[in-house]
């Protein structure tokens, strides 16, 4: 698990001031760190272009330009001219030393050009950026992402903003397409937004002369490994199914949710496993069992899958069980009743898409928010949710998912795209309950289930073509975590 900050400007201040080290010295160390990386990743015939801002950003570039002379073969192109003094700096300095090795400094850019190189770095605009592109720009940055060379970003991919919201053209997101970006001293909440999944490639944190440990401060923003990931551990010897807690899930309308639901949460560990219903549903699993109300044993309870919007829920037989954790999943959020369950009940998650995030706004804090909008500002509305709803712990869906409690934000950044599967959402509702069951906190639960469902989407697709995931191919993954 690693901070990760909205705003990195404290970072740099309490370099400068606390350990003594100028703005220059700390663009020299990320141009040092930048450089070390491109040398470990290619080789000496390779043919550099650096398109640098006229800004900081640029300076970075220029810098890196200079510690790569005389190793690659170098063009430098400078789109805006320069405007800061540190920029001016590390020009001058690139200028004296391109006297003694291969450097092209280049007044225009086009295809025949671009193709002689085959990597491209990106040092246009840093994590300052905000507004839309001039059109100049957007035509730059779109010739650029058509070539085929391999792309890296310096801070973050030009276009994108702190919030981590890229540029609008043709209706569609855009921005420089990194297939690496080398992101300065420490991880910007930006880099995992939704929006900037598809441009951001694969992050790297440059050093800036301290590690991170030292040079970051605590963070209510955290980014979620693999390592995070920790399997059910079965201690006691001497135990029985109960020991392990059981897993009761209401059956709604479509029964084939609950029983995914159902398998999973008991693959993952859960003791028993209950489906709630009047009449069994169709072809239930030999393991799962059925019960017409709810079993006095049970330690948590999953509502929703398969549920309609008008389907009536079951108040009256959770009266008794309001210390129990509760799960929210699926067309529950547009019942009329929604508003009842989350005012009664102490332990309890929800775990909308954002549409579905939409409507518990709308309800719960009165906000008429678009789902284009929350979009774009995910992790800030999840986190505010999170401080006025402190007992809840919400999982907002997404290509990053996002784990908010009481103020802490958690991103599980390791989703796949054949997660895009309809049942998906209930396997991982039985993965949180497997482990509520088990007695596991329900941010914890929350943790745990989204790395296990992310981590057999990744398992799968190993051997496997990602279109053609299930949701009981994930269910069976389970035992290989």
């Amino acid at each position: 698990m690693k901070n990760l900050f909205f705003d990195t400007k404290i970072l740099d201040s309490r370099a400068t001031q606390d350990f003594l080290l100028p703005s220059e010295i700390l663009m020299e160390n990320a141009a040092r760190g930048m450089a070390e990386f491109i040398c470990s990743q290619f080789d000496k015939h390779s043919k550099i272009l650096l398109v640098c801002g006229s800004g900081d950003n640029g300076a970075d570039c220029l810098a890196l330009a200079r510690m790569l002379a005389g190793k690659y073969s170098l063009g430098i192109f400078l789109p805006l001219g320069i405007k800061s003094s540190l920029c001016q700096l590390q020009y001058e300095r690139l200028k004296k030393v391109s006297l003694c090795c291969e450097i092209e400094f280049l007044s225009t850019l086009d295809n025949s050009t671009l193709a002689q190189f085959n990597l491209i770095i990106d040092g246009i605009f840093g994590i300052g950026f905000k507004g839309q592109l001039a059109d100049e720009l957007k035509s730059l940055i779109a010739l650029l992402n058509q070539s085929c060379a391999t792309k890296i970003a310096c801070d973050i991919p030009s276009g994108i903003d702190k919030s981590g919201n890229p540029c609008i053209l043709d209706d569609r997101a855009f921005a420089f397409k990194a297939d690496f970006t080398l992101t300065m001293g420490a991880l910007k909440t930006a880099l995992f937004s939704d929006l900037a999944k598809d441009f951001v490639g694969e992050i790297h944190c440059i050093e800036l002369g301290i590690s991170q440990q030292i040079f970051s401060t605590d963070s209510s923003f955290r980014l979620l490994e693999s390592q995070d990931f920790k399997a059910p551990k079965r201690k006691l010897k001497n135990c029985n199914k109960g020991s392990f807690g059981h897993l009761s899930i209401f059956g709604g309308e479509k029964s084939g949710a609950s029983i995914l639901a159902a398998l999973s949460g008991f693959k993952i560990g859960a003791g028993l496993v209950s489906i709630i219903s009047q009449t069994p549903p169709p072809n239930l699993p030999y393991e799962i069992m059925h019960s017409c109300f709810i079993p006095s044993n049970t330690t948590a309870i999953l509502l929703g899958m398969g549920f309609g919007k008008e389907t009536p829920l079951p108040l009256e037989s959770l009266q008794n069980f309001k210390e129990i954790p509760l799960l929210l999943d699926a067309d529950i959020f547009y019942h009329k009743d929604f508003q009842n369950l989350t005012q009664n009940f102490k332990n309890l998650i929800l775990t909308p898409h954002p549409k579905e995030f939409q409507t518990i706004l709308k309800t719960l804090c009165h906000q008429e928010i678009s789902t284009q909008e929350i979009q774009k500002n995910r992790i800030s509305l999840a986190l505010e949710f999170s401080q006025k709803y402190p007992n809840i712990t919400l999982i907002l869906k997404g290509a990053n998912s996002i784990i908010a409690k009481n103020g802490e934000i958690f991103i599980n950044p390791l989703g796949s795209n054949a997660l895009a599967k309809g049942g998906s959402g209930d396997v991982l509702a039985g993965m949180i309950g497997g482990f509520l069951a088990q007695s596991y906190s329900p941010l914890e639960s929350c943790i745990q289930g989204t790395l296990a469902h992310s981590l057999c989407a990744r398992n799968f697709c190993k051997k496997n073509a990602d279109f053609s995931l299930s949701p009981l191919d994930l269910i069976t993954q389970i035992r290989y975590l």
